[in-house]
């Protein structure tokens, strides 16, 4: 992979970009960067930094998550993390189910609340639980095509309206056995992807503020700053899955969120920006993994000084 210095690259990249109204809009301009030769946080700082709202930015830093979590992605093609259910409050109560079938293959049933991007993702990584079993779950790779998948548009919602999202209904989705990825569903996989859906998405933020903010001239240390932070997380990715990683995690992105009230407050004195508009609308992606990014932080404390 060609080797990637985010405070570089972030100080002499064009901060014109197109204006990306719709999904097709960004993913055209996704699928420019070079996928095949970047790292998975190098394409979150890009394709946060070249994104015209927080909507892309955050598409941006969680497929490239997936990307770290999942390193057999390959291409332009997008993905999905499929785990939330409507009203089930524990993963260990997941009622999406899977069965080995007659021929060798399984046989995937169950509805999840949110996909992102329905109409554009080529695969979803769904965590499931053995029909019959109690607690045990697992992650199951299923094509967006198979047959008995389904889809049903959620209305946009008040922040990042521009993202689409839908709810995924699968009836007797028959898929071959090779589709059920080794490990354990939640500690192997669902545990470790909030976490780097966590990083990346804060670093696409970073990158995508960074260059409204050198297209608006904001003061040059709060710019200076959120090149530090990017770098931070940089750092932070080599290690997320670490206790010591959740703990940087956790006080990395506290200075993101003190860096995104910074961008808000420049942005209150230009109230006819539109940029500005968008992301006093978005405000709720500041907050999005504030309280279980705390909590990841506080475990990993412990588990590092037992005795604090």
């Amino acid at each position: 992979m060609s080797v990637f210095s985010p405070v570089q690259w972030c100080l002499k990249a064009s901060v014109d970009v197109p204006v990306m109204e719709t999904a097709d809009d960004w993913l055209a301009n996704w699928r420019q960067l070079p996928l095949g030769e970047l790292s998975p946080f190098a394409l979150a700082v890009m394709g946060g930094f070249q994104a015209d709202r927080a909507a892309w930015a955050f598409s941006a830093g969680y497929e490239a998550a997936l990307r770290a979590m999942f390193p057999q992605i390959s291409g332009g093609g997008l993905h999905g993390f499929s785990l939330s259910e409507e009203g089930i409050r524990s993963p260990r109560d997941l009622q999406t189910l899977w069965q080995a079938d007659d021929a060798g293959g399984i046989r995937l049933s169950g509805n999840k609340g949110w996909v992102p991007l329905p109409e554009h993702c080529e695969a979803y990584f769904v965590v499931c639980r053995a029909s019959g079993q109690e607690g045990a779950l697992s992650v199951v790779r299923m094509p967006a095509t198979a047959d008995g998948v389904s889809m049903s548009p959620r209305n946009p919602a008040a922040f990042m309206p521009e993202l689409p999202a839908a709810r995924m209904q699968l009836q007797d989705v028959v898929l071959d056995a090779s589709a059920m990825l080794p490990g354990d569903g939640w500690t192997d996989y669902a545990r470790p992807f909030g976490a780097l859906e966590e990083l990346y998405v804060s670093a696409a933020l970073m990158g995508y503020l960074l260059r409204e903010g050198r297209a608006r001239d904001w003061p040059q240390a709060m710019l200076r700053q959120m090149l530090a932070a990017i770098t931070l997380l940089e750092r932070i990715a080599a290690e997320a899955g670490s206790d010591q990683g959740l703990v940087l995690l956790a006080g990395a992105t506290e200075w993101v969120r003190t860096l995104m009230t910074r961008a808000t407050a420049q942005w209150a004195e230009q109230p006819e920006d539109a940029g500005g508009q968008r992301w006093a609308r978005d405000q709720t992606v500041q907050r999005m993994w504030a309280a279980a990014g705390a909590r990841r932080g506080d475990r990993a404390w412990q588990a590092l000084s037992p005795s604090a």
